[in-house]
Formats: C-alpha cells, structure tokens, sequence
C-alpha cells in the first residue's frame, strides 16, 4: 500500500507540474510582442520595452514613425523610421532605510527577468490580450486598447542567490501595454500602466524560511530610454557614422511632465539638417531626387500618472535630464563607470549622478553631439508589504503629414511649429484617453478591401476597389448607436506610407457604387496613368456626435466643447503594402506587344523607388510566357504570365540566377498559346 500511496503522489505531482508547465508556456507567446497595426509601430519585450539593445544598432520594431516593413519597399531609403533603441525602469530600494538591497536593469538589457526557471525574476505572463485582432475597432472592450499586451514578471523562489547573500527585490510587476491604432484622429501613441506590488508575505507563505525584505524603503524608479530621432534620418545624412542619431535635441515640457526631442543640426557638421533635411531623398523629379525632411517628426516620453510618493504627491518627477553616451562604444549607458550598488542606487535618486549627465537643452559640450539617453527619476516610496503602487506612461511619436515632409518649399520653420502643435495634441490626447479610464471617442470601423484593373472596356485604363458594407451594422462602442456615415479612397503613388490624397468619398448605401444584391461597393479610380504604381486605402467615418455620453465634462479642441466631431478610422489600418499597377485588359493578338521605355536608361523619370528598374511589356495577352536572351541567345529570364494579370507585366532586370543584366541588346520572345508567337528586341543603358 505505501509503495502505490508514493507512486500515486509522484503521478499527480508530475501531472500538476506537466498542466502548470503547460499553463505558464500558454500566458508566454514569445521575448518580444509588437504593435504593428496602424501608424506607430513598437516592440514590448520580457521586462523592458523595444528590442535587444546593443550599442545603438537598430535591432527591431522600436517606435518606427510612420511604420513600416522595409522589405515592403524595393530600394533602401535609409531603412524604417526608429525612435528608440531600448526603454524602461531601472529600479532600487533599501532594505532598511541605510541599507540598499537591489538595484535592477529593466530598461537597457533586462537580463533578470525571464521564462526560464532559474532566472532573478520569474515571467509568468507575456501575452496579447485579445487573440487575433478581437478587440480591433474596440468591439469586444472600449474600455482598453485595440491591442493589449500584458506582461507581469516578480521575484522567482528558485532563483539561487550569488554567495548567498539575498538581492532581490520583492516585487511583483504587472505591465498593461495599450494601443489604439484604427483612428486617424493622431493617436500616435502607446499607453503603459505598470503596477509594482511589495509581495513579500506571498513569498514568505510559500516558504517560510526564505530570507526576504518586507517594507521597500526608498523605492525609487528611473525612467531610462534610448530615444534619437529617426534613425532612418541619421543613416541617410551621416551613413559613415555609428548608429544612432548624435542631432537629437531633447528638452523638458514641466506642465506635461514630458521629456521630448526633434532633429536639430548635427554640430559637428557645417549645413543644415533641421528635421533630417535631405535633398538627396525624396520623389525623382527630371531624373533626380526633390528633396525630404527625413525627420519630421518628434518623440517624447510622458508621465501620465504616478502613485503618491513618501511626500504624499502624486505625478511627481522628482528629477529629470540626460545622459550623454559615447558615440564609439556604449554598453552600460547612464551607468557608464558606475560598479557599486550604492552608486547605482544615487543615480536612481538623482539622475545628476549619471555619467556625462546634461541637464539643459542649452548643453553645448553633448547635446546634438552625442548620442543621449532620457532620464526622469520617480518616487521615492516606501512600499510596505502588500502595498502597490502605479504609473502610467505614453510613448508618443508624432508630426506633420507626409505630403509635407517630402515638399521642400515648406521651410524647416514650419515643419518645426506644425509638428510641435501636432505633437502637443497628441501628448494631451494620451493624457485624455488615461484620465478617462482608457477611453476616448472612436471612428466606425473600415472593411477590407480589394484592387483590380477594370475589365469591362477595352483599353480603359482604371483601377477599381471592391468591399463589402460587413462593418456598417457594427455599433459605437460608447452608446450603443449607429452613426456609421461613409467611406473615403485614399491613394499614394509613391511609398506605402503616403503622401495620400483622397480620390473620393461614398456614403454609405449610395447606389452610384452600391450593389444592393451583392451588397458590395464598386469604386473606379480613372485618374491613373497606365503602367504606374499605386497604393489604396480605405476609410470608413461617422456623423459625430451632439456630447460624448462618457464624459459630459469633456472638451474636444476640435469643437470646443463636448459636442464629438466626425471621425475617420486610420489609413494605416487598412491599406495596401504592395503597389497595384494601373493596367488594362490583356490583348488577344502579338501584333501591339511593345517594350518601354526602349531603350531602357537607369533612374529617368521614375518617382516611386523601385520603379525607376523596371521595364514594362505592354499589350500582352493572357496567359502567356515571355523569355528574354542575350543577342547571344543565352536565355537570362523566363516570365510566366497568368490569366488575369493584364495587359501589362514589369521585369526588373534581375536575371533567374539572381543577377543584374549590363548594358547591351536582348532579345525577347513572348509565346501565347492559341494565340501565337512574336520576337523582338529593347536595349539597356546602365
């Protein structure tokens, strides 16, 4: 009987431990989570915010404005638009109040806190909240973000302390990651709210003989963030230099309790470069490029909401400023030089005492010189057993449109006052949404879409954009009614990221495009030019509303009191990634097949990168097979052509070995099945 009693007792340990195993795999999806959903793209990881760092390098997703995926676009244009290297809390406290326990990295490596079981501080959730866009367009819950990401790490009983000495703090971290990106009404930000929670007397109960701390003394936090400003601007103006943008020029805002940055000049360099200035960017015009403002935009890190400290106020920034790095080799950032534990920890009570602090925009020896890490220091706070505390806090990226940036006759003053207004609103829209309760008006939700070529007429060309009225029964998340109003088209012809003209607008039900059988709507866009590239999108808007039934008190800057205006969901929510090129329908005959341009010149007369390497075959039928030889006859490319595709196809001169083809005559040979066959010839000029 003992022997079975013991073999049960195994069994059901080994089959608890296999379904909490099990149950903690499930609550961890993966070290980094990311937003990639509308404008502003970000990367949450285990214990601290964006990806890996290493020594400024863009290792991932960190605050890219206007997002995007580079392998989305078929030229290097200096890569995405980052604002952050890595972001977070470096976090300390006494044991007593002369004694310091810990002192933990939670902002530049994080390397304490992870899924595995012998780590300092155990993750026990690592997940997005709702699965599979459940909560898009807010139709599961208005009261949090479209998308969530919930981590929460806290002090691991098995982890085996260094000389047996206890230098843990007692903490529990829950992290509420959320965002909001179906609105086109600037919500080009991310809200964090961090819960930090003394949990000695669970630690204790589990196992009475650990040594732990109970009262946190002196808890203190410093927001620790490697901001710059796009560093797609700084590869492209300085792409001999190291990674990460030494033009940032960063400042505090004291009634937001915002620390924020632009581009300014480089002063190291003689010229200007305000706002990532380039004229060796942007659309070709006359064979060259016409010029862009690379860095419009600007980023900044606010304190949304911090518990009451040990002064008994609330939101307080105790101190705040700037560490300047160097711009060869930085591995420990504000701790540069700084191996104690106690030094460590008067850093965290005072940001003065990092290495090459900066307290001033004014700074002439590091600012704009250096690469430079945020610092604003909270707290202290003494955090007796089972107490928490909370802050909140908003990444925010944000500036003037796109068709702005890449129109040089705006001066760089301008792009300056322009991006600082928007950048405001948006930081007080953040503060907005958190004082009420993550919430805030929202626009009807957008359906998706499709782009073909119009097929009904002969040589007509037009792209026409097909979707369903699926989203338009969808209620206001906030009072239940329907206000859905209409649609606006949206194109670009040159990235996916703008700039975006609106081409027309539909409300709903309207039977000039709405097919009451087949309940779709039939937009056709005419002003296209034939063999040029296009991206859509596809926006959906609302009649506003008389007063917000949320908050009456409210006010809204865009009609000065509580009255809701229109609102339009995001172009970046539901919009094309690959250019749709503007054709007609195939031809039945060989006899119209021609190459353009012929002879073919590298870079004339192109405006979306890419473009300027194609060569288009026009009037092709379909299906067919076009193969193109050397005037030697050593065949370099085979193109099969499906039905459907149209009367045109592009080639970019990249042989089926993966090579570039050089200057010179080839030869072409399109075969077309019940059709016939045609040979002709184009030449290259590199």
């Amino acid at each position: 009987m003992k022997k079975k009693l013991s073999t049960t007792i195994i069994t059901t340990a080994i089959t608890l431990f296999t379904i909490c195993a099990s149950s903690s795999t499930a609550q961890v999806e993966s070290p980094s989570l990311v937003f990639n959903r509308g404008m502003l793209w970000n990367s949450v990881f285990f214990g601290k915010i964006g990806p890996n760092f290493n020594n400024w390098a863009r290792r991932g997703i960190g605050l890219d404005w206007p997002g995007f995926d580079e392998s989305w676009i078929r030229e290097d244009i200096g890569g995405p638009p980052s604002h952050l290297l890595t972001g977070g809390f470096w976090v300390g406290a006494k044991k007593s109040p002369d004694s310091v326990l810990a002192v933990e990295d939670w902002a530049m490596y994080a390397g304490t806190v992870s899924n595995e079981p012998g780590s300092k501080y155990i993750i026990t959730k690592h997940t997005h909240k709702y699965k599979d866009g459940s909560n898009f367009w807010l139709k599961t819950n208005p009261a949090e973000g479209e998308e969530v990401i919930e981590t929460v790490w806290e002090y691991n009983i098995n982890y085996t302390k260094v000389d047996d000495i206890e230098r843990q703090l007692p903490l529990r971290v829950t992290r509420k990651a959320h965002q909001w990106s179906g609105s086109k009404r600037n919500e080009n930000y991310i809200i964090y709210e961090y819960v930090f929670k003394n949990i000695s007397p669970e630690i204790k109960s589990k196992d009475p003989t650990k040594v732990v701390a109970n009262t946190l003394y002196g808890f203190h936090l410093l927001l620790n963030y490697a901001l710059q400003i796009n560093s797609r601007s700084w590869n492209v103006l300085f792409p001999a230099l190291t990674p990460g943008a030494r033009n940032s020029w960063f400042f505090y805002d004291p009634p937001r309790r915002m620390i924020w940055g632009r581009a300014g000049d480089y002063r190291e360099t003689v010229g200007n470069e305000d706002y990532g200035l380039s004229l060796q960017q942007g659309p070709i015009v006359g064979g060259k490029p016409s010029g862009e403002y690379l860095a419009p935009g600007f980023v900044g890190l606010k304190l949304l909401y911090s518990s009451p400290d040990t002064f008994k106020i609330a939101n307080r920034v105790a101190k705040y400023g700037w560490s300047a790095a160097s711009n060869s080799i930085d591995l420990s950032g504000p701790f540069t030089g700084i191996g104690s534990l106690e030094g460590k920890y008067q850093i965290l009570q005072d940001p003065a005492n990092a290495a090459s602090f900066v307290s001033s925009p004014g700074d002439i020896v590091f600012m704009r010189r250096n690469r430079m890490w945020s610092l604003m220091s909270l707290g202290p706070w003494t955090l007796l057993p089972g107490d928490s505390i909370i802050v909140a806090l908003a990444e925010i990226v944000d500036g003037v449109d796109y068709k702005i940036a890449i129109d040089t006759s705006y001066k760089a003053s301008y792009i300056g006052t322009q991006s600082s207004r928007i950048f405001n609103s948006t930081a007080d829209k953040a503060q907005f949404t958190y004082d009420n309760k993550l919430n805030h008006p929202d626009p009807p939700a957008a359906p998706k879409f499709e782009v073909d070529f119009y097929k009904e007429k002969e040589k007509f060309v037009a792209n026409v954009i097909t979707w369903g009225n699926e989203t338009e029964s969808q209620l206001d998340p906030d009072d239940g009614t329907n206000d859905f109003y209409g649609y606006k088209i949206w194109r670009s012809w040159y990235l996916p990221i703008g700039p975006w003209d609106s081409i027309g607008t539909v409300k709903k039900g309207d039977l000039k495009f709405f097919n009451s059988t087949t309940r779709k709507y039939t937009f056709v866009d005419s002003s296209v030019q034939i063999g040029a590239n296009y991206y859509y999108a596809l926006t959906a808007f609302d009649t506003g509303k008389s007063s917000w039934p949320v908050n009456l008190s409210a006010r809204f800057p865009e009609t000065g009191s509580n009255r809701v205006p229109s609102l339009e969901s995001s172009i970046f929510t539901n919009r094309t990634i690959v250019p749709f090129k503007a054709t007609i329908p195939p031809y039945n005959r060989l006899d119209d097949v021609l190459v353009v341009p012929n002879p073919f010149v590298i870079g004339e007369g192109f405006s979306q990168p890419g473009a300027g390497d194609e060569i288009q075959f026009v009037n092709i039928p379909n299906p067919c097979t076009i193969r193109i030889y050397t005037i030697r006859g050593d065949l370099v490319k085979t193109i099969n052509i499906k039905e459907g595709t149209g009367a045109i196809t592009s080639w970019d001169q990249v042989t089926d070995y993966g090579q570039y083809v050089e200057s010179g005559i080839y030869i072409y040979h399109v075969d077309a099945p019940g059709i016939g066959k045609k040979i002709g010839k184009f030449a290259i000029v590199r």
